[in-house]
């Protein structure tokens, strides 16, 4: 089997392309290049509520490309996530639950497999805006469908549309003198 994103989803989720405006931590920056990245993570330990895996550079190098870094110019948009056994998995955006603010949303390869991932369309332009794995003990493969910004800062003239990245990972198109 394999992650099917880029041939059945991928209109959902347009990127953005070289050239576009996007507004993130209070400054402008204009997109130069944009590439696709594919990522899997092993999950075979278990993490719980008190101790969950942090998928940021501040745990391992490895997961360095799932969140952005404003200050090297690059912003990353996680679009989807799929899982590749039926072992249960909460993902949380920060400490939050990802998938529902009501409760918690528990997903494995039943719900979220290779052929039929979950959007999940979080923004991060830190390492603090990442996502966090709780799960049992048991082997599980976590592949994400990355779509990675490299970004200069835009001192000119503030552009008429942009992109705004939000603190909670959303984003927003902003067209500016609109009512």
């Amino acid at each position: 089997m394999s992650f099917v994103p880029y041939g059945i989803y991928d209109v959902r989720l347009p990127k953005l392309k070289p050239g576009y405006f996007i507004n993130a931590a209070g400054k402008f920056y204009q997109i130069m290049t944009v590439m696709n990245n594919r990522q899997s993570i092993d999950l075979a330990l278990g993490y719980t509520e008190s101790a969950p895996l942090i998928l940021n550079v501040t745990v391992s190098n490895t997961y360095e490309a799932l969140h952005g870094n404003i200050a090297t110019g690059r912003v990353v948009q996680l679009q989807y996530f799929a899982l590749t056994t039926t072992v249960d998995v909460l993902l949380r955006w920060g400490t939050l639950p990802l998938l529902s603010n009501v409760r918690n949303i528990y997903v494995n390869s039943n719900s979220a497999g290779l052929t039929n991932p979950i959007q999940i369309d979080r923004w991060s332009h830190d390492r603090e805006m990442r996502l966090a794995v709780i799960k049992a003990a048991g082997a599980q493969v976590l592949w994400l469908e990355i779509v990675e910004y490299e970004v200069v800062e835009w001192t000119k003239t503030p552009p008429k549309e942009y992109l705004k990245i939000l603190d909670n990972g959303q984003a927003v198109f902003v067209r500016a003198g609109a009512a």
